[in-house]
């Protein structure tokens, strides 16, 4: 299919294009989407920044006026070593939009970047983590527990935890990343809402919500599924439902709601995330279908997390998925169950490579991505895995793809010639996490728990393989 688009100058942006290409690799430029519609001035001067002139899609979104249309471009854009690092994703645009006219639309997302900055390195607030993760797990198990039983809920103590959770993710959200994904031997059932509220509170950092709102934002998802407690375990392990079944099922919100009204301390806006995280864009949600603007901001936001999750670790599979498919899974969702705002800035704040994400890279290397570049997301820090031990995690090459020079000689180095690379290193794909016999647990281990030195020791010595599921 020939795609319509004709170049025009940064200068002559309007908003409402759909930008379908640039004048350089993607890789080279902070945007995480390779076909994007501009929604806001600070996008038409970060084009600015970084390109003379785009490509835009005359059917797709707004066309240029008068003498800013250069001549039209059909086909396929010339390919480049870059062409792998835009794959994943290029295809996620093709799709047009249909508007559901009966719902009312929620109001523009409003993204504040730069009001949160990085101030703790990965490994000094990893330390803090780690503890931090381990008291969050036993304050929610202990709450669950006294639901179970009929007990008044510690609420206080869990929500000492979730302050302590929020603040760390806003120092520093990589050491959380890799803690909640190394999931032990003997994890509990409570890691999808932990991992949900993770990827929530990195959404609300990523567009400048206030701490307060984080807050409430962090409990409500953490809680969502609480009112689960009152099921019967046939029917929460039950993968297909009867109507009736499902009609039983979908009570949990209701009961969740029940349960925490009746403690005095938890706040009103805890139970509306709780409430109503399980509506949809579109009105297909439950339990009471309400659409669009109609659902608050927060719960709209649990929704889309706790959605992202479940594609990346469905319970149905033995593996999660890799990032670049549960996107697109995400991404089809845009203006059905999520607005098409919130589907691209969540996206946007994760990253197309999270941290943990197992990669391959255009010089043939399989690495581990380490650590994210708020503003460079497709040039994060990579572990790059030995060739030729015995196990691939015998060794590693730490590399920053961000500084390109020093990467490419790192990597050109490894045979002792001090060559370098000829070219680029970028990340090509990432990879299904199950398919490479990689200890991410050994990965994890030198940078959350340990300094670099002596890391080939501490490699040694782990054998424990990782698994990911929920």
């Amino acid at each position: 299919m020939t795609i319509k688009q004709v170049q025009v100058g940064v200068n002559n942006l309007l908003l409402g294009m759909y930008v379908s290409r640039l004048d350089r690799p993607w890789s080279q430029t902070p945007f995480a989407l390779q076909g994007f519609y501009i929604r806001s001035p600070g996008e038409i001067n970060q084009l600015k920044t970084y390109c003379s002139h785009v490509f835009v899609d005359i059917e797709k979104g707004r066309a240029p006026l008068g003498k800013a249309v250069a001549p039209a471009i059909s086909g396929e854009s010339k390919k480049t070593l870059y062409e792998p690092l835009a794959r994943s994703t290029a295809r996620l645009a093709s799709k047009p939009i249909k508007k559901n006219r009966q719902q009312t639309t929620a109001a523009p997302l409003v993204v504040r970047k730069g009001i949160y900055e990085t101030s703790a390195s990965l490994r000094q607030e990893s330390v803090k983590a780690k503890k931090i993760v381990s008291r969050l797990k036993g304050s929610l198990t202990l709450v669950v527990k006294q639901i179970g039983r009929g007990k008044t809920i510690d609420y206080g103590r869990l929500k000492d935890s979730v302050g302590d959770m929020v603040d760390s993710v806003l120092r520093c959200p990589d050491a959380f990343t890799w803690l909640v994904r190394l999931r032990e031997q003997d994890a509990h059932s409570y890691d999808h809402s932990l991992r949900s509220a993770l990827w929530a509170v990195q959404f609300a950092r990523y567009i400048g919500m206030p701490k307060d709102e984080i807050s409430v934002l962090c409990m409500g998802t953490l809680l969502k599924d609480v009112g689960k407690t009152k099921l019967s375990n046939r029917l929460l392990r039950k993968e297909k439902r009867s109507d009736a079944e499902e009609k039983e099922y979908r009570k949990y919100v209701a009961y969740g709601v029940d349960i925490l009204r009746q403690t005095k301390e938890v706040e009103p806006r805890v139970i509306s995330v709780v409430r109503y995280q399980a509506e949809r864009n579109d009105g297909s949600g439950y339990p009471e279908g309400l659409a669009g603007g109609k659902i608050p901001l927060l719960a709209r936001v649990t929704g889309i997390a706790s959605a992202y999750d479940s594609i990346c670790y469905p319970r149905e599979a033995s593996e999660p998925l890799s990032p670049s498919r549960a996107v697109s899974a995400l991404y089809d969702m845009r203006d059905k169950q999520f607005s098409d705002d919130l589907v691209v800035s969540f996206i946007q704040s994760i990253g197309l490579y999270p941290t943990g994400t197992l990669v391959e890279l255009t010089t043939g290397d399989i690495g581990v991505v380490t650590e994210q570049h708020p503003k460079s997301r497709l040039t994060p820090k990579v572990a790059v895995l030995d060739r030729e031990g015995a196990e691939l995690t015998d060794a590693v090459i730490v590399v920053d793809l961000k500084d390109d020079e020093k990467t490419r000689q790192a990597l050109g180095n490894r045979d002792g010639s001090g060559s370098g690379l000829l070219e680029r290193a970028a990340i090509a794909r990432d990879l299904e996490p199950g398919g490479y016999d990689v200890d991410l647990s050994k990965i994890a281990h030198l940078f959350v728990a340990q300094e670099l030195e002596g890391s080939k020791g501490l490699l040694s010595g782990w054998r424990q393989r990782l698994h990911l599921g929920s």
